[in-house]
């Protein structure tokens, strides 16, 4: 459509196509992007990534990430605030953990042989730990007060227990070592029991009949063989789940001692891909292939039972086991309707159901190329499962599977080129959002540990891709929410969503929550545009911090929190450097070092760095001419103090014009794009009206000539530094192209 001034003028709007890959810049659709980082579209806008925020809850901001750590109570101090105990038999010690009384927190800094003095952030005035004699002894503190242990290892998994009220199930994680419950407003260890796997055997829960089919038990495995299965009725009680399969034996010799996956099916208590115990207690055989189920009823009982005798032992009720024609391991497994899709290596099956009691089940193949590596993988809906393989992301439907990542063919492949990283890769889906959520071990030159650092968001409604920035290990959900009130809100009023009236959470609302490689747990906020303070500071040492396992990239950007002994201005936005050598996982170097004596206590968020590169535009391009773009007007949400920076690059190149215009010294524009409303020199509304209104124009003169342009948007270094503008909202819902013909190609 040609303006009367004689330039054209396109609407980008809405958008549709998200992040896509798969064709050359130039060719694919107009709405589309190179790159979507941190951002999504979402009901045709494109929308600044989620936010999250604590799961635990009361008290002061400092106080909650205490209560939202996996932790144990180890001792209660006495009347004079002094405690001397071995917390935990057996656990793991190391640098970087925590214990608290009330609010006030003591960090291990030291695990040399002997009592090494801790942080503290209170007023106790002895404080240690000998990692010799495994004693804590700390004298002064808040008295008759319960002293807690977080032992800061990976979250391996959640798990919620299907008894109780409608609606407010319990909500359970596990770590390396313990299983924990959230209880009020804060997690709790759940149960004595330990468990000896490391940080890529991650925890399967299934609900199913206790004794009685009026009791729930709910099951666990963490695959690991020298754990044995186990379940709870109560969530206090953990009891070692071996199911004997042998009459012939003791409760300790012929049986099941673990299996990858535990599901209830037709009535049933299906186990796959065991690992099972002959003649003696200490030789284990794997069957990767093999499908164990139980009778039709429950699965407990004194052992031995019959619940799981095989067809010709005394006392026989219809238990057995199916290997499945394959050599493939089984990796993954889940319901549409009521059919059981399996996953294997490279195979996809189906357990199908007879109905005859005598052979209750029979493998059927599905699809002979696509299968899983990925045991949590797995999102179901109701017509269809997706699934992550090595060869991409594919749905399965009951007859066919495919792929579905065609808009991003190889991003998959970046990422999971190596075993240790396609094992961590989780799947939940976010309703209230309309999202899936994939976590990925991405592959960065100076990666040294492979937690994963991407999530991968599918908007599963109008089917589009883009990449955020986080440190996840484990995803579930949780019911165990209560209102929203404004007194519990921390937020600041640029970055909370919020309004009085939204109802956006009410209690019991089921949210997605999410653990990561230090113990904290965090819910989805699609409200909030800030990201929970989620990784310890450890130690300060001038402009080095010593954040354990903190999975960061040199160039990215941390939020400090609660940094106790320091300057007020240690508490802001900081760019970082990653370490080298030993210690690259477990310390960053920031662009500006505080002041004073640390005393532990503080947190770190990441900083969201919006990256948005569009397709390379030219609107005459069918007529094999080049262009000139004289100005886009953007169509922008509006905020109180957002603003974001947008660069443009000429034809193919990488070539910022932006940036190059800065070095030259020329007059071309500052290219900042301001979502508030313009302001005059005083202060003042440049335009009254903007202030009513909720969606704002705002346009940028570019002056690019070439056979193609293609614009970037992203925070600029003072913008991400500046907690008004990296913590404000951004919501673009169209752009208007003004351009002009140029000359032939």
């Amino acid at each position: 459509m040609a303006t009367p001034t004689g330039a054209d003028r396109f609407l980008i709007a809405p958008f549709e196509s998200g992040l896509v890959k798969n064709m050359e810049p130039w060719l694919t659709p107009e709405d589309s992007f190179e790159q979507l980082n941190n951002a999504y579209v979402f009901r045709g806008k494109v929308k600044k990534r989620f936010g999250s925020k604590y799961t635990g809850s009361g008290g002061s901001e400092g106080f909650e990430q205490l209560k939202s750590r996996l932790r144990i109570q180890v001792d209660t101090t006495d009347g004079s605030g002094n405690c001397n105990t071995s917390p935990i038999p057996g656990a793991i010690f190391k640098v970087g953990q925590l214990y608290s009384i009330a609010d006030e927190i003591f960090t291990v800094v030291d695990v040399s042989a002997g009592a090494q003095d801790l942080l503290t952030t209170g007023s106790a005035t002895v404080a240690t730990f000998n990692i010799t004699t495994k004693t804590l002894i700390i004298n002064g503190a808040g008295a008759t007060k319960a002293v807690y242990f977080y032992p800061s290892e990976p979250v391996m998994g959640f798990a919620m227990h299907e008894k109780g009220t409608i609606n407010d199930h319990t909500a359970y994680a596990y770590d390396t070592q313990f299983a924990y419950k959230f209880v009020s407003t804060y997690w709790v260890r759940a149960g004595a029991q330990t468990y000896t796997g490391d940080n890529t055997q991650y925890f399967w829960t299934t609900n199913w009949d206790g004794l009685t089919p009026e009791t729930t038990a709910m099951f666990s495995t963490n695959f690991h063989e020298d754990d044995y299965m186990r379940y709870t009725l109560d969530g206090t009680t953990w009891t070692e789940f071996k199911p004997q399969y042998n009459v012939n034996g003791t409760a300790t010799l012929y049986n099941i001692k673990t299996a990858r996956i535990i599901l209830p099916f037709k009535n049933r208590l299906i186990l796959l891909n065991t690992v099972e115990t002959k003649a003696n207690a200490t030789t284990y055989t794997s069957y990767t292939n093999r499908c164990r189920y139980s009778h039709n009823g429950s699965p407990l009982g004194t052992f031995p039972t019959s619940a799981w005798y095989e067809s010709g032992e005394v006392g026989y009720t219809g238990a057995g086991y199916l290997d499945a024609p394959t050599e493939e391991s089984i990796i993954a497994a889940e319901f549409i309707k009521d059919r059981l899709i399996v996953y294997f290596e490279r195979s996809t099956w189906e357990l199908a159901y007879t109905a005859n009691e005598v052979l209750p089940f029979v493998w059927q193949k599905l699809n002979t190329e696509l299968g899983s590596e990925s045991t949590f993988s797995s999102v179901p809906f109701d017509k269809h499962i997706l699934n992550v393989g090595t060869n991409g992301i594919h749905a399965c439907n009951g007859l066919n599977v495919e792929r579905i990542d065609s808009k991003i063919p190889d991003e998959l492949f970046k990422d999971l080129n190596i075993s240790a990283a396609i094992v961590r890769v989780h799947g939940i889906r976010d309703y209230y959002s309309e999202l899936v959520y994939w976590t990925l071990p991405r592959s960065q030159p100076d990666d040294t540990n492979n937690f994963a650092d991407k999530v991968l968001v599918y908007n599963y409604k109008n089917d589009t891709w883009s990449l955020n920035d986080d440190a996840i290990t484990s995803m579930g959900y949780m019911e165990q929410t209560i209102s929203d009130v404004w007194e519990g809100d921390y937020q600041t009023w640029e970055d909370d969503d919020k309004t009085w009236n939204s109802g956006l959470q009410l209690a019991n609302h089921r949210e997605v929550i999410a653990g990561n490689q230090q113990g904290f747990v965090f819910s989805i906020d699609d409200s909030s545009n800030s990201n929970a303070s989620v990784l310890q500071v450890t130690a300060v040492s001038g402009d080095t911090l010593t954040i354990k396992n903190h999975n960061l990239m040199t160039g990215q950007y941390l939020k400090l929190s609660n940094m106790n002994g320091l300057t007020a201005g240690a508490d802001g936005i900081y760019q970082i450097t990653k370490a080298t050598g030993a210690s690259a996982d477990d310390e960053v170097v920031l662009d500006v070092a505080p002041t004073g004596t640390y005393k532990g206590g503080g947190t770190a968020a990441r900083v969201s760095q919006i990256s948005i590169v569009s397709k390379e535009w030219n609107p005459y391009i069918d007529k094999g001419i080049s262009f000139y773009l004289n100005k886009i007007d953007f169509c922008v949400s509006k905020t109180t103090n957002g603003e974001i920076t947008v660069n443009y690059y000429p034809a193919s190149t990488d070539l910022d014009l932006v940036e190059a215009g800065e070095l030259s010294d020329s007059n071309l524009s500052t290219y900042i794009l301001e979502t508030r409303p313009y302001v005059d020199s005083d202060g003042n509304p440049f335009y009254p009206l903007e202030t009513l209104q909720n969606r704002l124009w705002h346009s940028l003169y570019f002056q690019a000539y070439g056979f193609g342009v293609k614009i970037r948007i992203n925070f600029s270094h003072e913008q991400l530094i500046d907690t008004s503008i990296a913590e404000s909202a951004f919501e673009l819902q169209g752009m208007v192209l003004e351009t002009r013909p140029g000359g032939v190609i």
